[in-house]
């Protein structure tokens, strides 16, 4: 739906970004929206007025009724002319020639920031390689949380994809952020569908020196076609792996409470193991309280490193230290039980 102009003045065209950007694009269905290639014609000189800041919002609020966004909103300049910062309003200076589109138009003057644009933005203000990645995953992958600037939700549309993202990162080195996004792509993967299927190939995938087990970064939700007998023991197709390393035939189900409980849930899960085993795949079970144990991890990422066919060799000293750190960074308990 686009969003109405103001036809009795003419005003700087305004452009959302960052965090605020990916809050409206959540609403507003990108694919519908009509992109904007380069930046010359679009970034304005100035930084708006709080007054037009507000404007614009306000009829982006009333264009997409489940839109809310948080104040200050952050907006783009194509200058050094960022002006002083107010309660509506953090404007950030965008002055590299931009390659290929980065915009989307929302209605007359009025544009937000592409997801990947707004990625790189967001690695720009200093986050940490975890907190990109959570944010990576949760752009490429199927669920949304308050990160993006949304009520949670599952089987939601993607905003990006690792390849798109990629992409824009080799088209705009340039831009503040890019390498760092560039040197986080190597451990992102699309597809996850909640945030604890995030953080459980976080810690299992990522190498040593930050903290994961080194298994390397599964596929996420990776779809497989069943056999004849397969299909026969449970009636379905295909099957989608929560994680899973395909070259292996491994397969991690993440066993959270809202979809395994109850005796019908029991009886699903046993007949797709069985039929993946059937299959030669090796089928490992994780619930949230697994994930939450230390000791529980430990001993599935053993068991997953033997199966994987991966030796332990450890060469960061603080191996156990930095362990803890990536669980703490994911906001995950650090102790034993």
């Amino acid at each position: 739906m686009p969003v109405s102009s103001h036809p009795d003045r003419e005003r700087a065209p305004i452009i959302f970004g960052h965090k605020t950007a990916l809050a409206i694009l959540r609403s507003a269905a990108p694919r519908t929206l009509p992109p904007v290639a380069g930046r010359a014609r679009v970034l304005p000189g100035r930084a708006p007025a709080r007054g037009e800041v507000e404007a614009a919002i306000g009829h982006l609020e009333a264009a997409y009724p489940d839109l809310r966004l948080e104040r200050p909103a952050h907006v783009l300049v194509g200058s050094t002319a960022l002006g002083r910062p107010s309660k509506a309003a953090k404007a950030h200076s965008l002055t590299v020639p931009l390659s290929g589109a980065s915009f989307y138009r929302l209605g007359d003057g009025v544009f937000a920031c592409m997801p990947a644009l707004s990625f790189v933005q967001e690695a720009a203000r200093g986050k940490s390689l975890v907190a990109l990645l959570e944010l990576g995953y949760e752009l490429c992958g199927t669920y949304r949380t308050r990160r993006t600037g949304a009520a949670t939700a599952y089987g939601v549309e993607p905003l990006a994809s690792v390849k798109t993202l990629c992409g824009y990162v080799a088209r705009n080195a340039s831009v503040d952020g890019a390498r760092k996004v560039s040197r986080a792509l190597r451990y992102l993967a699309g597809g996850s569908a909640s945030a604890r299927e995030t953080k459980q190939a976080l810690v299992l995938g990522l190498p040593h020196r930050h903290g994961g087990y080194g298994l390397g970064i599964p596929r996420m939700n990776y779809e497989v076609r069943a056999s004849r007998a397969a299909e026969a023991l449970t009636g379905k197709k295909s099957f989608r792996m929560d994680l899973c390393w395909p070259e292996r035939k491994l397969d991690v189900e993440y066993q959270s409470r809202e979809w395994h409980e109850g005796e019908a849930s029991r009886v699903s899960d046993s007949r797709r193991a069985n039929a993946l085993m059937s299959m030669g795949w090796t089928v490992v079970g994780v619930t949230n309280d697994e994930l939450d144990s230390f000791a529980a991890t430990e001993a599935i990422a053993q068991t997953l490193r033997r199966h994987l066919g991966k030796h332990s060799q450890i060469r960061t000293s603080d191996y156990h230290a930095r362990k803890l750190e990536l669980r703490r960074h994911l906001g995950l308990p650090m102790g034993y039980e």
